[in-house]
């Protein structure tokens, strides 16, 4: 049994686990003492990723042997030598430092409990994702519903990923994002009707972002932790054509995005409702719109997705919520030509998408000819919507270049409005409830021939912080 012990203030400290010969079983058990995140990344003697976790003030375990692992651990061969286990306290980059205590106890036995589900790999080693991006689950082509920001136990979620699984069956979700704070998930559930997709909630203190689909995880083998360089690695993970980039909850402090210098066409898509169960989840909600105004009318095509950001488990509320922060609340529909990898990365990246809680939305452009994110030109487009729910009344706001020029009513009988976008450089539909509260968006269409969308009119993040601010967008 080794047992290590100390403080680590904002920074890196690495542990070094001397692995005997004829090891067949590796546990290693962590806790920040107090209530605190810690980033922890195993490496074996050849310098190969073998697991990562976030450690909390609740005791947790990686647990490894050569034929099985615990969640965050990568089974495989235990070769004798040095291990690091690589610790990062990521708090207090801008401002007081927050020192986090650890204890962290190495044995060589133990037997990791088995994941009671089918699982696929989905990390190895060498930091690739392996998922199979082009597997298709599905073949319709159709909307799809998922939620792209969800969190397990790995990181601070309260969730199992077999609790996971259930719940996300149980909401009748199509896919599902895993999104861990800096880490992926080595596997993920492999299931009949829900398609789980690798993803990585790069956290830091300029802002969180979703990178969908990456190519890899990141590398924390003695990796520069400055909040610009976290975010340029995470960005790097992308690949070609593949990734898709969401600033997540952008407007929402103390997490809000505020990294300045972030290029606007790095961006894919933006999620403007988070977790609407939280506190000041509505007026982040509104904020993030008035965001989105000012990224179109200056020529960026950015879209708008949804989060439940859920960390908890169903019986359990956030601070003065009277409904479950639940996986699918809101949903983000995505259309794609078959359920798969690479068809939602692509609606995503397409702006092919659109997000509601409860109520029900159906909706067509131009009897289905059209589909939110593409180019109009300047025709006459003509919209059709309705809603299921009941137990609510709604209203749709078309909104144009930023201005609401129309409502209309909501109900179970289609409602029929056209457009000219000779008109307008952009048009989305907003949906709310009766009392205003922010429901769902049709990300819009656009008229490519209004000069931002050939030139944009600004390039950074801050750049367009101060043109909200200052135009009141």
């Amino acid at each position: 049994m080794l047992n290590f012990s100390g403080e680590l203030t904002f920074g890196h400290q690495v542990l070094e686990i001397g692995v005997p010969e004829g090891t067949t079983a590796i546990t290693i058990e962590g806790t920040t003492v107090r209530k605190g995140f810690l980033h922890s990344y195993l490496y074996d003697a050849g310098q190969r990723l073998r697991g990562n976790i976030l450690w909390l003030k609740p005791k947790k375990q990686l647990v490894i042997t050569a034929e099985a692992a615990s969640m965050g651990a990568i089974a495989g061969p235990l070769e004798p030598g040095v291990w690091q286990l690589h610790l990062y306290n990521l708090e207090g980059e801008h401002r007081s430092p927050k020192p986090m205590q650890y204890q962290v106890e190495v044995s060589f036995e133990g037997e990791p409990e088995p994941l009671p589900l089918r699982t696929v790999k989905n990390m190895g080693t060498d930091h690739g994702i392996t998922f199979d991006y082009s597997a298709v689950k599905k073949t319709e082509t159709a909307w799809y519903r998922g939620d792209l920001h969800a969190h397990t136990s790995l990181s601070d979620g309260h969730n199992r990923l077999e609790a996971v699984a259930e719940i996300a069956a149980q909401q009748q979700l199509d896919f599902l994002f895993l999104t861990e704070h800096n880490m992926c998930q080595p596997l993920l559930p492999d299931m009949d009707q829900v398609l789980f997709l690798p993803a990585i909630e790069v956290t830091t203190a300029l802002g969180h972002f979703n990178l969908h689909g990456p190519c890899r995880t990141l590398n924390m083998n003695y990796a520069v932790h400055t909040s610009e360089a976290m975010i340029e690695q995470g960005l790097a993970l992308a690949g070609e054509d593949q990734g898709s980039v969401s600033v997540n909850h952008p407007m929402m402090k103390p997490w809000h995005w505020h990294y300045q210098e972030m290029p606007l066409a790095r961006i894919n898509t933006l999620e403007i409702c988070c977790d609407p169960t939280w506190s000041t989840s509505p007026e982040a909600t509104e904020q993030a719109l008035q965001v989105l105004n000012g990224m179109w009318n200056a020529g960026h095509r950015i879209h708008g997705v949804g989060g439940s950001d859920c960390h908890l488990e169903p019986h359990e509320r956030n601070p003065n919520a009277s409904e479950p922060s639940i996986y699918g609340d809101p949903s983000t529909f995505v259309f794609s030509h078959g359920l798969s990898g690479e068809g939602i990365l692509a609606g995503l990246r397409q702006g092919h998408v659109y997000l509601e809680r409860r109520c029900g939305l159906a909706f067509s452009i131009n009897q289905g000819s059209v589909l939110p994110g593409q180019d109009v030109g300047q025709q006459v487009i003509d919209y059709r919507l309705s809603v299921r729910d009941t137990a609510f009344e709604y209203y749709a706001e078309c909104i144009a270049d930023g201005r609401r020029i129309a409502v209309y009513p909501l109900g179970s009988q289609d409602i029929q409005f056209r457009v000219d976008m000779s008109r307008h450089g952009w048009l989305r539909v907003d949906i709310r409830r009766a009392n205003g509260d922010f429901e769902g968006m049709i990300n819009p269409v656009y008229n490519g021939q209004t000069p931002a969308f050939s030139v944009p009119t600004l390039v950074t993040w801050g750049e367009l912080m101060e043109a909200v601010q200052v135009n009141g967008n």
